[in-house]
């Protein structure tokens, strides 16, 4: 080649190396074929994920004061993980060699095939052409665990991993939890746990970001818990498959074609097979971003009827109206604990009606004077029960008010399965109008919790539903589903 010619290539070289420091959308383009040998489809989404990322690492690369933690829902198959944990720490790297990347899924071997994908990236030949000072250490060159000669680190580790000793300039979080294990409530504080050990490996917690990539799988999940407690420092994309009043921000809901989020990788076609394989509430969630299911996820809202004061009052009469409880701990602050949940409920004509309910956080003294006015003056009577369930202070609730109160105080019998199993055991007694709700400021808080299970933080008014179910209309037992979901429940050690 001439010193023309040579001139030539070099200036090339350094305008596309250029233009993939500026703009992360342009890198993943350049270096797409290294790691993916299909065709591209760069619909919309990937671009703004490009961008919204971009914007986080260029404050890192400058060092700048932290704006903002990260959190992406996207569906899966929507290029996420590409993005975000194989693309995305290459191109810092391009940008500053130095920089150390700590990258976590719910898996081992799922983060480290991310991490190794992204070294390919860097080893690249056209990367190494482009990006010379980029030199991965041939004493440190694993497929998890790899050093550039300038400094810079990447550690990818999973949920449950050890992390001990290292710290990051960037920590990508992606799908802390496997999806197979949304239900699971130690699964999730697992990750929720590992989330917290990760915020704490920060080189410089004033710069230092975390970027939180997953889908929904309950109102608990990682997502979930980080809204909660750091709303007003986080950014938040969310992008369902489907156009829905969860896109957030609210203008990208202009981007939908059709209603879809990407119509090639996320087609009608796609869709529909998603909702077969998964179900409506892994769907809601997986694709929604919403763990609860249109309607409800086990009970549908639509399922209870619903009728006015006046009219229960008008057909009551004599009926005696009966109070079911299920009491939460007081040894620790209301915020980290569970609170104590009532419902009154009675039996007309064949169906149940309840009547009232309510939940409080108070302790021990407190909650025995609430159970009596509550009862007092929702109906209570000579004919009445109030039926505690005997777990967490609920024994001694009873010992106190059978020795202090002339109310009839009974155990409610403890239950031997679980929640879902107990919860679908009575579904076809409410699909059948058999509940009816009395109407009243409680109702949404009961139909949002209920019909939200098991994807809602609390679930009192779900152990209070089937307690009542069971006590009035326990007509007939079981059915093939619910052993079916027993031996299910036991064979995965629930």
């Amino acid at each position: 080649m001439s010193r023309y010619g040579d001139r030539i290539l070099r200036m090339a070289l350094k305008t596309q190396a250029d233009e993939c420091r500026r703009s992360l959308y342009y890198f993943l383009k350049t270096f797409w074929s290294v790691i993916i040998k299909e065709d591209p489809v760069f619909n919309w989404h990937i671009g703004e994920l490009c961008g919204e990322l971009q914007t986080v690492g260029e404050s890192v690369i400058r060092r700048d004061e932290k704006m903002y933690d990260l959190i992406i829902n996207v569906p899966p198959g929507s290029t996420k993980s590409t993005v975000a944990t194989v693309m995305f720490p290459a191109w810092l790297w391009a940008n500053d060699p130095t920089m150390r990347i700590i990258s976590n899924s719910y898996s081992s071997d799922l983060s480290e095939d991310h991490a190794s994908k992204s070294r390919d990236v860097v080893m690249s030949e056209k990367y190494q052409l482009l990006f010379p000072d980029v030199r991965i250490r041939r004493d440190s060159s694993g497929k998890s665990k790899y050093d550039t000669t300038l400094g810079g680190e990447r550690r990818a580790t999973s949920t449950g991993g050890g992390i001990t000793g290292k710290h990051a300039h960037v920590i990508i979080n992606d799908d802390p939890q496997d999806p197979r294990q949304a239900e699971s409530e130690s699964y999730r504080r697992q990750a929720i746990e590992r989330t917290k050990t990760l915020s704490s490996r920060k080189v410089d917690k004033r710069n230092t970001p975390m970027i939180t990539i997953m889908q929904r799988l309950h109102e608990d999940d990682v997502t979930g818990y980080l809204l909660k407690r750091k709303g007003e420092m986080i950014r938040h994309i969310c992008l369902p498959a489907e156009l829905s009043d969860r896109v957030n921000p609210e203008a990208l809901k202009a981007k939908y074609v059709n209603g879809l989020l990407d119509p090639v990788r996320l087609s009608r076609e796609v869709i529909a097979e998603a909702h077969v394989d998964l179900g409506s509430r892994g769907y809601a969630g997986q694709y929604g971003q919403n763990p609860v299911a249109d309607g409800g996820n086990i009970i549908k809202a639509g399922w209870f009827g619903k009728i006015p004061l006046s009219h229960f009052l008008s057909i009551r009469g004599h009926t005696p109206v009966h109070f079911f409880i299920d009491t939460g701990y007081d040894e620790k602050k209301a915020s980290d604990n569970d609170p104590s949940g009532i419902i009154a409920a009675c039996m007309i004509q064949g169906r149940m009606y309840i009547s009232g309910g309510q939940k409080v956080y108070k302790e021990f003294p407190d909650l025995c004077r609430f159970i009596v006015e509550y009862a007092r003056n929702n109906g209570y009577d000579g004919q009445s029960t109030i039926r505690i369930e005997p777990k967490a202070n609920g024994v001694s609730i009873i010992q106190q008010m059978r020795r202090h109160t002339k109310l009839n105080i009974t155990r409610t019998p403890a239950p031997t399965d679980s929640k879902i199993v107990r919860l679908t055991s009575v579904t076809a007694k409410i699909e059948c109008g058999r509940a009816v709700l009395v109407e009243g400021v409680w109702n949404d808080e009961f139909i949002d919790e209920v019909c939200g299970f098991p994807a809602k933080s609390h679930d009192e008014y779900v152990d209070l539903l089937c307690y009542a179910i069971n006590y009035f209309l326990d007509d007939d037992s079981g059915d093939d589903e619910i052993q079916r979901l027993r031996e299910l429940e036991y064979m995965n050690g629930f």
